[in-house]
């Protein structure tokens, strides 16, 4: 018997601001991925457009082959647009494959290392109040949540003369009063700083005795994370989001300076690329927490490195972040879980009471251990085109355009 061969790569662009993905073998066996760029859903799906045709008619060993060279055969291959079209392939292959295999991708990378995967989920908007902020941690914490991540403040000049890192301390002590001492908290920076702001914001936060510190600086700056750090001994530092190759985590300034890893699993282009950061960090004596506020797709695909990797500490999920509750109807189902078959929506629930309060069950179904209902995909897909997600627009008090 012949074996199956891809039939069809499809798309689709839908609320909140997900890229979906879906390849379908000729025997009806269907993987799913993801090519969410926030804000730059159409290039990204262009350039998946635009790999897809080499792998209709190839079985799935032969496309895993043919996307693990694509870096070699593709002469420009850099940035989000490229590594996460790259991914919407990519982890729908996965996907058939452990379908194929009926095994979850956790046992094709390694094995299933733990039981129980602990979760943390974003806490708050951009601009609250302390007490607005309090209330929005309260509510997450509500849900059996341990572990939460808020903006650690608004953009800020080189140096914040307008008062803003004392306003963000504001917000933290609020929060921390309100959710006690046994909630870890992550505060996001989001490249917002320079980096004496950088610098400063991280010791004022001690404070309030974070967890860690999320992308305390573009990129471009990982070179001062050194000088940073040291203003805030103690406190874990972590970055990883807008790195797009795993062999950006071996620089010295990374390995040296970053005890969290965060690779965003769809922009570095993938599962065996996220892999290899696993490895990097559990040889290195670090750990791995995907950034993840995309799609349940995303998510199960970072779920299966953590549950692989012994880095895998910690796992980021979007389910009630503030990005999405527009779209939440009354009594609605949370956004996040829209286009998940409601059978299989019960296993992302988190623990709630117990020893494992705050963690997730292991997923163990083959593949992914998720599916879609893509013709409630394709349902969205009109609602996306009319009100499409696009990057938020800050400014400092002076008017300077700023990261948001």
């Amino acid at each position: 018997m012949a074996a199956a061969v891809i039939q069809s790569i499809d798309t689709a662009r839908v609320p909140p601001r997900w890229g979906l993905s879906r390849i379908v073998l000729s025997d009806g066996t269907t993987g799913y991925g993801e090519f969410t760029v926030e804000g730059q859903l159409p290039p990204a799906e262009a350039a998946l457009h635009d790999m897809r045709d080499a792998f209709i008619g190839k079985t799935v060993d032969e496309a895993m082959r043919l996307i693990e060279g694509i870096h070699d055969i593709t002469f420009y291959h850099d940035g989000p647009h490229f590594q996460s079209a790259r991914a919407g392939i990519e982890i729908a292959l996965w996907d058939l494959r452990g379908k194929q295999l009926g095994r979850p991708i956790y046992d094709l990378l390694r094995c299933r290392t733990r039981d129980y995967v602990k979760v943390y989920q974003w806490a708050g908007g951009n601009e609250p109040s302390p007490e607005k902020a309090a209330e929005e941690a309260a509510a997450v914490v509500s849900r059996g949540l341990r572990a939460i991540k808020l903006n650690a403040c608004l953009p800020t000049s080189a140096l914040d003369f307008d008062g803003r890192i004392r306003a963000a301390v504001e917000v933290a002590q609020a929060i921390r009063n309100k959710v006690g001492p046994g909630v870890e908290i992550g505060f996001d920076f989001h490249g917002r700083c320079k980096v004496n702001s950088a610098t400063e914001l991280a010791k004022a936060l001690q404070v309030v005795g974070p967890k860690f510190y999320e992308e305390a600086v573009r990129p471009e700056l990982n070179r001062h994370l050194g000088t940073i750090r040291a203003a805030a001994p103690g406190v874990i530092f972590a970055t990883g989001e807008r790195m797009y190759h795993p062999e950006q985590f071996l620089d010295p300034s990374v390995r040296d300076n970053i005890g969290l890893f965060q690779p965003d699993l769809v922009h570095i282009g993938g599962i065996s690329r996220t892999w290899a950061v696993a490895q990097i960090a559990e040889y290195d004596g670090k750990a791995i927490a995907p950034h993840c506020p995309l799609s349940p797709v995303a998510f199960a695909a970072c779920h299966q490195i953590a549950v692989a990797s012994k880095a895998g500490c910690i796992l980021e999920s979007s389910q009630g972040i503030h990005y999405n509750e527009h779209l939440r109807g009354a009594g609605a189902i949370d956004p996040w879980l829209r286009f998940i078959p409601e059978p299989q929506r019960a296993q992302f629930a988190i623990i709630s009471q117990g020893e494992y309060t705050g963690h997730m069950q292991v997923l163990t179904g083959p593949g992914l251990g998720v599916d879609l209902d893509w013709d409630e995909v394709l349902r969205a897909v009109e609602e996306e085109k009319q009100n499409p997600w696009k990057d938020m627009r800050m400014q400092l008090p002076d008017g300077q355009f700023c990261d948001w």
